[in-house]
């Protein structure tokens, strides 16, 4: 299926953001990237900063979905769902690399208002690890003195997974998501009963 052309413009963005910065990004690189005109480029974004929310909005709203599905697959138990949320979490940012150090490198371009629509749905997804973190340590299943410094920690720890995975190299994403998952229950203090 061939890409619409606002897709194109978006995939171009994304592409441009990452390998020459959002500063370094012009309408008219985009454009010349997308094979499109800079006009056309302007007929659906206003300007790179929407580009960027759009990229940026997009990537967090899919990682957060991904990480929701994978928790409803799981069993109830708190370490399961930790461990799902982290692989799933995982999972999407090696297998979305660009997108994720996009949204990790330039999110701090946009103003606050823009900010606000594209950080709602991080700190969604921080409150869900932080609650399925809560419910391991009050059930005993945890052992973790700081919360909210293991979430922190943890997804962290899942978003460096942009800088250095390589889908030709020796792990595939699925192994390193899983490794991750066996990581981040051993940062939350895991005491299997």
């Amino acid at each position: 299926m061939i890409p619409s052309v606002r897709q194109r413009i978006l995939d171009a963005a994304l592409e441009e953001f990452y390998t020459a910065g959002f500063h370094a990004a012009t309408m008219r690189t985009i454009a010349k990237r997308a094979g499109c005109s800079a006009a056309n480029v302007y007929n659906h974004f206003e300007n790179k900063d929407e580009l960027l929310v759009e990229i940026l909005r997009s990537a967090s709203d899919e990682q957060f979905t991904a990480t929701r599905t994978a928790l409803r697959r799981a069993g109830s138990a708190p370490a399961e769902q930790w461990t799902a949320a982290v692989v799933a979490h995982s999972l999407y940012t090696a297998r979305n690399q660009q997108a994720c150090l996009v949204a990790n490198t330039e999110l701090r371009y946009l103003d606050e208002v823009d900010r606000k629509r594209v950080v709602g749905s991080r700190d969604a997804q921080e409150h869900l690890f932080v609650t399925i973190a809560e419910a391991g340590v009050a059930g005993g299943d945890f052992d973790v003195p700081h919360v909210h410094q293991a979430v922190t920690a943890v997804l962290t720890m899942c978003a460096g997974i942009a800088l250095w995975y390589r889908p030709d190299g020796p792990l595939s994403a699925q192994a390193v998501a899983d490794s991750y998952g066996v990581y981040a229950l051993n940062l939350v203090g895991y005491r299997p009963a």
